[in-house]
């Protein structure tokens, strides 16, 4: 299933609750991806009998890392669905417009800015029956990836 770039697209909590409620119905699994393996996830913790596996990663739905973290895998339920609505959003990236020589630039790497929110840093990707990824995130970059399907649902 074909990805397309989300970033900027969630920064706001009724953005996000949108997409979350399309995903509530679509996901099957949900994995968790834990940018400090040492310090266990809020998820992790609540949502526990969920797990259905865990591993050791250095690469995740495009992101590549030296060091190793832990992934998790969590059966989707309607309750950590409703857990993860308390969340402001993933994160929230602004794309900047600089004034250079009188002409706008946009999107400068230098000035764009990428926010945390109560999500935190640890990414996260939804998968629907057939293993397809719907949604998922580099957090701590701001940026992320949707599913055609999913994304057409967002316009309506």
């Amino acid at each position: 299933m074909k990805l397309e770039d989300y970033t900027g697209k969630l920064n706001d909590h009724e953005s996000y609750l949108k997409v979350l409620k399309i995903l509530e119905e679509k996901t099957k699994y949900i994995e968790l991806v834990l940018r400090n393996k040492d310090i266990v996830n809020e998820i992790v913790k609540k949502f526990k009998s969920d797990i259905i596996g865990s591993k050791i990663v250095t690469e995740w739905w495009g992101t590549k890392m030296i060091k190793s973290t832990k992934l998790f895998r969590i059966q989707a339920t309607k309750e950590i669905f409703e857990f993860l609505r308390k969340y402001e959003t993933f994160c929230k990236y602004y794309f900047s417009k600089r004034v250079i020589d009188n002409f706008y630039e946009s999107g400068s790497i230098l000035g764009d800015v990428c926010e945390s929110t109560d999500f935190g840093d640890d990414d996260i990707a939804f998968f629907d029956d057939l293993d397809n990824i719907l949604l998922c995130t580099t957090t701590h970059e701001g940026y992320i990836m949707i599913s055609l399907e999913i994304k057409n649902e967002m316009k309506d």
